[in-house]
């Protein structure tokens, strides 16, 4: 479907920001910790009457050119990020003839170099980021976690930041934009349900199942932060919403199901 075929009040644009080298058991609780894997890196967008919405910035364009200049030796020893510079959110949205001034809102899963590296070229939007997840990427206790990248974020501190605290929310009211709580491998992770005219129920489970795999296997990710039990709790509250409204799964870091993906400008409505 393409932008001439519809007028549907909503789209729903997926972009590739290019691929991280990881372990397969990232995403399988250490099965397949072996196999290195190109993983996706996608970012959304929402075109909303009400605004357009960012979910994910993905990675910062300087890790197309200096990668280690940016992360760091330690982090991109992590991540070996692979994009070109055309791969990055502003080019990619100005494909669409849209500039960052136009984005209402970002939302961001967890704000690790892979969801929330373009962070800083959106300073006139309103971030919906769980506090936890703030409190851990600007004070991170590195006997947790080194995976954050102040670099990312450090121009960020004056931007308008709309702070959950462990809890849902339904954006407009009207459910067609629903965040959830959902931490795994982050403290403040959290989900997205996307309801569309004409695809019906899309759900993001980013990082809490990050592949079909994950799901298949019923597995947590391979690098859980929380208690077992809160994380499987998380999941299932997902999957009751894919079984009730039969729902589209679009998993970011999945290299099985992201060739199936219709990607920009190609859109969902």
């Amino acid at each position: 479907m393409t932008a001439k075929q519809t007028d549907s009040p909503m789209r729903l644009y997926c972009f590739d920001g290019g691929r991280c080298i990881w372990p397969q058991g990232n995403f399988t609780q250490y099965i397949g910790w072996d196999q290195k894997m190109p993983i996706p890196i996608p970012f959304f967008l929402i075109d909303h009457p009400k605004g357009k919405i960012l979910f994910e910035t993905g990675m910062h364009p300087n890790l197309a050119v200096d990668p280690v200049g940016h992360l760091g030796p330690h982090i991109m020893s992590k991540f070996n990020p692979q994009m070109t510079p055309e791969q990055a959110v502003v080019p990619q949205l100005a494909k669409l003839g849209i500039e960052p001034k136009d984005i209402k809102y970002v939302i961001l899963s967890v704000l690790f170099p892979d969801h929330a590296g373009g962070m800083e070229f959106f300073p006139d939007a309103t971030f919906i980021v769980q506090l936890r997840e703030l409190q851990d990427a600007w004070w991170q206790d590195t006997r947790v976690t080194t995976t954050y990248c102040y670099n990312d974020y450090r121009n960020t501190r004056d931007f308008k930041f709309w702070e959950l605290h462990d809890e849902d929310l339904d954006l407009f009211g009207d459910g067609s934009v629903e965040i959830m709580f959902a931490p795994a491998h982050a403290r403040g992770e959290q989900a997205l349900v996307v309801r569309l005219p004409e695809t019906g129920t899309v759900v993001f489970p980013a990082g809490v199942i990050p592949q079909k795999k994950t799901m298949d296997l019923n597995s947590m990710t391979g690098t859980p932060r929380l208690d077992p039990v809160v994380i499987h709790r998380h999941m299932d509250r997902l999957k009751a919403v894919i079984r009730r409204e039969n729902a589209k799964v679009i998993y970011h870091h999945c290299p099985e199901t992201w060739p199936e993906v219709r990607l920009a400008p190609d859109y969902y409505s």
